[in-house]
């Protein structure tokens, strides 16, 4: 799927804010990732201080505004960890989780909460939905890249990062930044080129949340 020309130059716009108020201009269809710079908090960062990695945290949850708290402590449960020793993150979660709900407006969501010491999506690509939440809780941020870095042509084709990446380093999102991005619906000219960042033999974990708005446009 292709956009125009006119229409691809509109769909590439990034946006951050230390305000909150910087996710609600995803609204825009010329905006396609929205940032909320936050500060770390200690209180999560103590609690997610001894985590390790979980090969069952990639699975994908079903929720819905008015019983994400639940669901996301039913979901700790299964991995077999105390929910109430997450109290604090799972506060964070469900304010975070407000904030895209309001923007998405969707008819149904998925999350996932995942706890990794690998390399999940090391090749760039645009993700096959058409809203997409991320905050890294711990370890490196997600990466990805502006218009003027991304040859989508080479995207296109399959071909591999260094064919992708046009110049320069990618962009990199920090611990506790809230990102809301545009993935396939808007085509792979229009959504937000990103990927995980390269993690595998640092011995590193990272907690990332990750909130879908579905159905997904284009599947």
């Amino acid at each position: 799927m292709s956009l125009p020309a006119t229409e691809q130059k509109r769909l590439f716009a990034h946006l951050a804010s230390d305000s909150p108020e910087v996710l609600a201009e995803l609204k825009d269809p010329a905006v396609n990732l929205v940032v909320w710079r936050r500060q770390a908090q200690p209180c999560v960062t103590r609690e997610l201080a001894s985590a390790q990695p979980i090969v069952r945290s990639d699975r994908r949850n079903d929720t819905t505004p008015a019983t994400f708290r639940l669901d996301v402590a039913e979901y700790l449960s299964s991995l077999n960890l105390d929910p109430s020793a997450f109290e604090h993150l799972m506060t964070d979660l469900e304010r975070v989780a407000r904030q895209f709900f309001a923007v998405a407006n969707a008819s149904a969501y998925k999350f996932r909460l995942l706890f990794t010491g690998k390399d999940d999506c090391r090749r760039f690509h645009v993700d096959n939905r058409r809203l997409r939440l991320l905050c890294t809780y711990r370890g490196p941020g997600t990466q990805w890249l502006r218009n003027d870095q991304v040859d989508r042509a080479a995207l296109n084709r399959g071909d591999p990062n260094d064919e992708i990446l046009r110049h320069g380093a990618p962009q990199q999102l920090q611990a506790f930044w809230v990102a809301i991005m545009r993935g396939q619906s808007v085509g792979l000219d229009g959504g937000l080129v990103h990927r995980s960042p390269p993690i595998a033999g640092t011995g590193e974990t990272r907690v990332v949340f990750c909130l879908d708005a579905e159905p997904a446009e284009a599947e």
